[in-house]
């Protein structure tokens, strides 16, 4: 036949093309030119943001993502230094993390201090000063002096007689956040009533999204714990690295989930609609196919493939099987005709079930999503490249014996025929579900929080926060970008900035800052320190001296050769814990802790200084995009109602496009009535059900002739989609559960709406000169 030869043809190129991407998608794979992306991060769209701010953000982020916190708990000190011991040890040798540094040694750092200690005063004192209320500040160090525990000697009364530097190094003590933490073998340690802890830092030396990375961090941590617990030392660990750990396992975990569980179920599903196993194989064939092409050319377009991207592609196999089983199911009616005869009339509602499908993942790439323009990418391809293996393989095998599972559901033809032929009960239904599920969307609640994203681990959430409580690191997520054109600027407007915040601070507006300025006086200010204490009159001096009885010219001493003095520079700042706080000679951060009122800290914003509160601004940016998605929605099913109308006529449209419609709200209303939060990911979910629930309604409308049958083709198309999206509703992400979730709902209303209420066209017959075999 003319259509067969033409089959043959089209058969030979397509294998040609799947050899030519299968060879080179293995020769990337053996050149390690396959690159697989699991930072969940990266399927946001970048910040549209100033550039500034958007370095900041990816400094702040790269800070806090290339370390691990690991806290050891020992019973006694034997323990712990035994512990501290093999953990270095086991770090130097090996090759997974850069060498591992001891903290700052406080003692060292005082002592640099010290040396630049003649600009360096309290608040207080430089008030006094500069009120010129000298009586004062000789008062504040003669009771110094009295007060016990006062360290004094005659060479810390020669070179600092006012006492000004313990004064100042005893506020620095008090920005620490936990005055119990001290420093022993160069790491944080605590000792309290729940025993002695100690903090260790690892530096990665790969992105902690690096799969490899990940797999052999993890085992060397589990081997680590294991000699520690021997120890009587317990470990907790905490970090990026460690989340990205478990997001990558869980999603490897659903994947297979989905796969294995997708594989079960349709199996089991054609085993019973074609007592045959062959089908199996085909569709295996065909999803096969249609995720090597899909997987080359998403690569090929974006560079990389996320591990999301293959999540979804998983179930992809829910989708591609409906072509097949409708066009068997009708093969196994006519088996005595060529399987390309049978074909050729049923191509174009096969064709048009794949177009509608397809414009609903082509309006989802419209999406500013790389994760959901990388999904639309993907599942375009893949199931436009299994749609071609099915249409040219087979129609090549003998038909199935479809007959029993006809029979078995010959209840939904029968549920079809019956509210059909009743136009009132009909209508009366379309209008109760509009009525009821119209109402309750009212109820319906969204939910954009950014975190809902990443799946995350009770036990690693407890472990991360018990880390930051017994260190006292509850960092917020919000900080402060200070700027200026020169140092000299950027100091300044970090003190303006300090100074706001020390008064909101007390209005308890938040709970603490930190900042480099608070350890680094600007040169500036130093300057003015050291102008304050050299206007100090040579009478105050000498009045000081007698009370004390000092000897006056070494008083007088001091304060001339106060201007030869080193001054601190952020070169003597570079070892402390804070340094990265400088992110550039203009650049500063300001990190903030416990916010209670964003809203008093915004108005300190000016060009100079910015507020970044990433969590926020990256769930503000998933709320309008839920929201333009929404609008993408609507833009589709308009599309799709203008191409209906064209292909069908006007009058078509409707019947066409009213089944899904409803079963959009009442999916949504079921969600409202469960309490189900929706949130971007949901509304994806709607792009795949109008593809799906339009495939049904022209399915029926092509199937005048043959109910029964288009009826036992549905359920089946309709259970094998359940078994792909469905099972992503149980999903731990909870992101990737509303999306399963509205697929589930969205699907099974779909089938049940366009069995009851798409009506036929019965000018439209497919194979009427050919009886169904009996």
């Amino acid at each position: 036949m003319h259509f067969s030869n033409w089959q043959n043809k089209f058969t030979a190129l397509w294998l040609i093309v799947l050899s030519v991407l299968a060879i080179t998608l293995g020769m990337a794979w053996l050149k390690k030119d396959i690159h697989i992306q699991t930072n969940i991060f990266a399927l946001l769209p970048e910040s549209t943001h100033d550039q500034r701010l958007e370095r900041a953000q990816q400094y702040v982020s790269g800070q806090l993502n290339d370390k691990v916190f690991v806290v050891l708990n020992a019973k006694d000190d034997a323990a712990l230094n035994q512990a501290t011991t093999l953990f270095k040890n086991t770090v130097a040798q090996s090759d997974l993390w850069k060498p591992l540094h001891a903290q700052v040694d406080s003692e060292q750092f005082a002592q640099l201090l010290y040396q630049r200690r003649a600009g360096l005063l309290t608040a207080a004192d430089q008030k006094l000063l500069e009120q010129k209320d000298y009586a004062a500040l000789a008062e504040q160090s003669l009771l110094q002096i009295m007060s016990p525990g006062m360290p004094l000697t005659a060479e810390l009364l020669q070179q600092d007689p006012l006492l000004l530097f313990p004064r100042y190094a005893m506020g620095l003590s008090s920005l620490q956040n936990n005055p119990d933490i001290s420093l022993e073998d160069g790491f944080a340690t605590l000792r309290d009533e729940q025993g002695i802890s100690r903090l260790l830092v690892l530096e990665l030396k790969s992105s902690p999204y690096n799969i490899d990375y990940q797999e052999k961090t993890a085992a060397w941590m589990k081997q680590l714990d294991q000699q520690l617990h021997q120890m009587q030392v317990e470990p907790h660990w905490t970090g990026t690295l460690l989340f990205a750990q478990f997001g990558t396992t869980s999603a490897e975990k659903e994947i297979s989930t989905i796969g294995v569980g997708s594989t079960i179920g349709i199996f089991l599903l054609v085993l019973f609609g074609f007592r045959s196993v062959r089908p199996m194989l085909t569709e295996m064939i065909a999803v096969g196919t249609g995720c090597l092409v899909a997987f080359a050319i998403t690569h090929w377009v974006f560079g990389e493939i996320h591990l999301m991207t293959l999540v979804f592609g998983a179930s992809l196999v829910g989708v591609c099987v409906d072509f097949s089983f409708y066009f068997m199911a009708m093969q196994s009616q006519h088996r005595q005709i060529d399987g390309f005869a049978v074909l050729k009339p049923l191509l174009p509602s096969l064709f048009m079930g794949l177009m509608t499908t397809l414009v609903a993942y082509v309006f989802l790439s419209f999406t500013p999503f790389p994760g959901f323009k990388q999904i639309a990418v993907f599942s375009m391809v893949g199931l436009a490249a299994a749609w071609i293996t099915s249409v040219l393989l087979l129609p090549r095998l003998p038909a199935l014996n479809a007959e029993p599972a006809i029979r078995s559901l010959s209840f939904i033809g029968k549920a079809r025929g019956f509210v059909q032929s009743r136009n009132r009960m009909r209508y009366g239904l379309i209008a109760l579900i509009t009525v009821v599920a119209g109402s309750s969307l009212m109820f319906l609640q969204s939910n954009d929080d950014i975190r809902n994203l990443q799946s995350m681990d009770q036990k690693l959430k407890q472990e991360d926060q018990y880390v930051r409580e017994r260190f006292m690191q509850q960092q917020s997520s919000e900080y402060f970008v200070v700027q200026g054109s020169t140092a000299l600027e950027l100091e300044q407007n970090e003190q303006k900035l300090l100074e706001k915040l020390q008064v909101l601070q007390t209005q308890n507006k938040l709970d603490s800052f930190q900042a480099l300025g608070q350890w680094l006086p600007s040169k500036a200010q130093q300057q003015h320190n050291i102008q304050l204490l050299q206007a100090i009159p040579a009478s105050a001096l000498n009045e000081y001296a007698a009370a004390l009885e000092l000897n006056p010219a070494d008083v007088r001493a001091w304060q001339q050769q106060l201007a030869r003095q080193p001054l601190l520079s952020s070169a003597e700042m570079a070892q402390h814990p804070l340094a990265f706080l400088q992110m550039s000679p203009t650049e500063r951060l300001v990190l903030l802790q416990n916010v209670h009122d964003v809203n008093a800290l915004q108005k300190l914003n000016s060009t100079q200084v910015q507020l970044l509160r990433p969590v926020n601004q990256l769930s503000e940016l998933f709320q309008q995009h839920r929201i333009q998605a929404q609008w993408l929605l609507i833009a589709a099913l308009i599309t799709l109602m203008i191409g209906l109308g064209i292909i069908y006529g006007i009058k078509s449209i409707l019947p066409l496009v009213l089944p899904v419609t409803l079963a959009l709200m009442t999916t949504f209303a079921i969600q409202a009535w469960l309490g189900v939060e929706i949130n971007l990911f949901s509304i994806m979910g709607t792009f795949l059900i109008i593809g799906i629930g339009v495939d049904y309604a022209i399915f029926y409308r092509h199937g005048h002739d043959h109910p029964q049958v288009v009826g036992m083709a549905l359920f089946l198309c309709m259970m094998s989609t359940l078994l792909g999206f469905g099972l992503l509703s149980f999903s731990h992400t909870y992101a990737i559960h509303c999306f399963g979730l509205t697929v589930l709902l969205g699907v099974i209303f779909s089938f049940i709406y366009a069995t009851l209420f798409t009506s036929s066209d019965a000018k439209h017959v497919v194979l009427q000169q050919y009886q169904p075999k009996s």
